[in-house]
């Protein structure tokens, strides 16, 4: 008998490849699974599956992959499951961002109508993943980077028993790149959100989080990242969110985590073109979230012999989101007891000041118990109104996924702190209805 079966839900995606390069990382801990790669579109099953082979034999690992486009097959003895699809895939992806920008309203696929709406889709289909896992494997893990995360994450808590964790891997990039990058401490990438020498800690909401705690081989590290950011103004690129992340800073006096998410909020406007002429490429915004031709002949040459290139320009070859999410499944199994950040679940009393069955994003103690949240105080005063306002309109999209009320969902698309407009929020809500009806059966 395999030790665990890991069962990838999306197992056609191009992120897979990360997931099996960390893996084969942790083999002390993961030789003698099964991975069972799990896709209804059977299209890249099979050269996914020929690279976990490729892989593991070139590591002389022992670990089994598997393929299958029936969820039953896949799910039944499961031991860990990584739900890890987009629902309707770019095709989909491209309404929620097209159809709001056309109409004047920032596009995102996890913020803003297109958030609203990627929930609608994604929340059903895991809603009944989840329960064919409460019958044929109910003790296993789910660890999920299914956005919208928290939005997930709410529906999941409120309609099933599942052993749901739920994670966003902007903490993880942070963390584990762009903080040692800024901090000039190498190496850059490194498999744990917290180390020896730097000890970050942020919380808030999914993709509003801020860096409230740091720590530098055992010293307060904000001064020093302070100073570092201000010696890089000026002498390095720097992208549009960096920069909108030092006026951030400069205002609060806090780092933001997701800055390529949190600009609409400040900047809406000048995000707005920006995301017009993205979408006027069509190379760069199939990379958003790793659909380019080149990333699959990537995979075709690793096949072939070619080694892992975690420094590709292709987004889904990084390996910061697969080590966050197998990092996270190897604590559990080795009850390690560390602390991992990026992750999603009811407050408690964690952050002390926001609501507490509110799903919020902070840090946690991971082992074989599973998640213990640790309270990290308040968030500082000037953060917390945007937070509550953000949690309003998530609730309200999943009590809309979960009723199909088409008059709570214009409601739901209001709440969003940066929806404007009552004309273009209508326009959108019809638009998208039709564009995503096929997967969203609560409105039928």
């Amino acid at each position: 008998m395999p030790r665990e079966k890991i069962v990838i839900l999306g197992g056609g995606s191009p992120f897979v490849t990360a997931l099996i390069y960390s893996m084969l990382e942790n083999k002390e801990v993961l030789e003698g699974s099964e991975v069972c790669l799990m896709d209804i579109d059977p299209s890249r099953l099979p050269l996914l599956t020929k690279l976990g082979r490729e892989l593991s034999n070139r590591a002389k690992v022992k670990m089994k992959f598997t393929e299958t486009t029936d969820p039953k097959e896949a799910l039944e003895g499961a031991t860990f499951v990584m739900p890890s699809y987009r629902i309707g895939g770019e095709k989909h992806m491209k309404y929620d961002f097209e159809i709001p920008t056309k109409h004047g309203i920032c596009g995102d696929e996890t913020a803003g109508p297109g958030g609203t709406f990627m929930a609608q889709c994604t929340i059903p289909a895991t809603l009944e993943y989840c329960r064919l896992m409460e019958g044929l494997c109910s003790d296993a893990w789910v660890i999920s980077y299914v956005n919208p995360t928290n939005f997930v994450a709410d529906a999941v808590r409120r309609e099933t028993k599942t052993k749901f964790i739920a994670l966003c891997d902007c903490f993880a990039g942070f963390s584990m790149a762009y903080l040692p990058y800024l901090l000039e401490m190498p190496p850059f990438e490194r498999r744990y959100c917290d180390n020896p020498d730097i000890k970050p800690r942020a919380i808030g909401i999914n993709h509003c989080t801020w860096l409230v705690d740091l720590l530098v081989k055992g010293e307060d590290g904000y001064p020093l990242l302070k100073r570092k950011i201000e010696e890089k103004i000026g002498k390095v690129p720097r992208r549009p969110e960096a920069d909108f992340s030092v006026r951030v800073l400069e205002a609060y006096g806090y780092v933001n985590v997701c800055p390529s998410h949190c600009r609409m909020y400040w900047e809406h406007n000048t995000l707005l073109e920006e995301r017009k002429a993205l979408l006027k490429d069509e190379k760069k915004r199939a990379s958003v979230l790793g659909w380019t031709e080149s990333a699959w002949e990537f995979v075709r040459e690793m096949v072939a012999g070619a080694e892992y290139n975690p420094h590709r320009p292709e987004y889904c070859f990084s390996v910061h989101h697969s080590r966050h999410v197998v990092g996270i499944m190897v604590s559990i199994i080795a009850n390690e007891g560390r602390e991992w950040g990026g992750v999603n679940f009811p407050n408690r009393g964690a952050i002390n000041n926001l609501p507490y069955d509110a799903i919020v994003e902070g840090q946690c103690i991971v082992d074989g118990r599973g998640l213990t949240p640790i309270n990290c105080g308040d968030l500082p005063k000037p953060l917390v109104g945007l937070a509550l306002h953000l949690l309003n309109w998530q609730e309200l999209t999943v009590d809309v996924a979960l009723s199909g009320d088409k008059d709570l969902l214009y409601q739901a698309i209001l709440a969003c702190p940066y929806v404007h407009d009552m004309k273009a929020a209508k326009k959108i809500m019809e638009e998208l209805l039709v564009a995503h009806a096929e997967f969203m059966p609560q409105f039928k």
